[in-house]
């Protein structure tokens, strides 16, 4: 049986503080010393470790110490919203895809960031891109005009991807193609750049076209085309992914004179009150010489014209006989309109047809 020994300590009334009648007793538990253990320190267990690693640990200051994707979709006033893929170097450049949901519209911008405390500034002298704020080293939150966040119910937030991922360049492009000698540049009508066409199996289809067709060989021609342009070394060179068209007698929409109709690559944004959408690339162009084509969202179609002053007339047209399940019914009504068209009207940018004075399609000028 254990022993247990039992310490009693009197304090004697003439050196203790408290009065005769409060004599305190303390029991002290003596425990062997062969009964002692050493303890063992506990192990400390922390929870989401990877995460906890990737917060900053400065309040007020956030680091880019390595390359970093961004992105997710941020809200848009007049569309289903705007797809972010951000890429920060650590080198101080940043690289930014930026495409507007249904619009078939993509911008790819490069510069430089700046990082004061929190705040990401993504600078590129010709185009404005909002600024962010650094939530963690994982989210970044999108602020307002002012600077400030914005407080709102929708998600304005990129995440931070696991690893860094190179950005898709391919986008829609319009621009002047020219080919001399086996050797072909296109001119963005967007940005004015010229690069230089890859030789590439997708490259070879179009210079054979384009030498057998009498009304471009040796010319400038409008094209459109879904390209990407090289990197580093390679960075004025244009690869094409898919031709789209050539477009003779068109003009880039900077040089669109006011109330100006012909020579125009117009596409299609609304069909009576409704919205075309932008991934069907619905478009049309009203040649000079009274005939127009175009492309209705899944055959390309051509005919004939008449207008005189402001009125129009539409020949019956000619168009190939593909069936797409996602365009053909709205193809339909549109080549409807087009034929029923009585009127047009070229106000600022925008063209619209009429018929017996109700609106029917509405364009804008194709920017790629």
């Amino acid at each position: 049986m254990k022993k247990r020994l039992l310490v009693v300590a009197m304090l004697l009334s003439a050196c203790s503080q408290l009065p005769d009648e409060r004599k305190a007793e303390v029991e002290t538990l003596a425990i062997p010393a062969e009964e002692i253990k050493p303890s063992e320190p506990e192990e400390v267990v922390v929870e989401n470790d990877a995460v906890a690693e990737s917060l900053a640990t400065d309040f007020e200051h956030i680091f880019v110490d390595t390359d970093m994707t961004f992105s997710g979709t941020l809200p848009c006033a007049d569309c289903p919203g705007i797809s972010y893929h951000i890429n920060l170097f650590r080198d101080g450049r940043f690289a930014v895809r930026q495409e507007y949901l249904e619009r078939n519209q993509v911008s790819i911008i490069r510069g430089i960031w700046l990082l004061e405390k929190r705040s990401l500034h993504l600078v590129n002298q010709q185009q404005t891109l909002p600024a962010f704020h650094f939530v963690s080293n994982t989210q970044l939150a999108m602020l307002d005009l002012s600077g400030k966040p914005i407080t709102s119910n929708t998600n304005y937030q990129l995440q931070r991807e696991a690893e860094f991922r190179k950005l898709d360049t391919r986008q829609a492009m319009l621009g002047l193609y020219t080919l001399s000698d086996s050797q072909a540049s296109f001119t963005s009508c967007a940005s004015g750049e010229t690069l230089t066409v890859a030789n590439t199996q997708h490259h070879l289809p179009v210079m054979r076209q384009y030498q057998q067709d009498e009304r471009l060989k040796g010319n400038s021609v409008i094209a459109t085309l879904l390209g990407r342009r090289g990197q580093d070394e390679q960075a004025s060179t244009l690869f094409i992914d898919k031709f789209e068209q050539f477009w003779p007698g068109a003009i880039c929409p900077d040089q669109l004179q006011p109330g100006k109709m012909q020579g125009i690559i117009w596409r299609a944004e609304k069909l009576a009150n409704r919205y075309v959408p932008q991934q069907l690339n619905v478009r049309v162009i009203f040649e000079p010489n009274e005939r127009l084509y175009g492309f209705a969202g899944c055959n390309n179609f051509n005919g004939s014209y008449k207008q005189r002053s402001s009125q129009l007339s539409v020949q019956p047209l000619v168009s190939t006989r593909k069936f797409c399940a996602d365009s053909s019914e709205l193809e339909q009504q549109f080549t409807q309109s087009l034929q029923s068209a009585d009127r047009a009207e070229v106000n600022g940018d925008t063209l619209q047809l009429f018929k017996n004075n109700q609106l029917i399609l509405q364009f804008k000028p194709a920017v790629n």
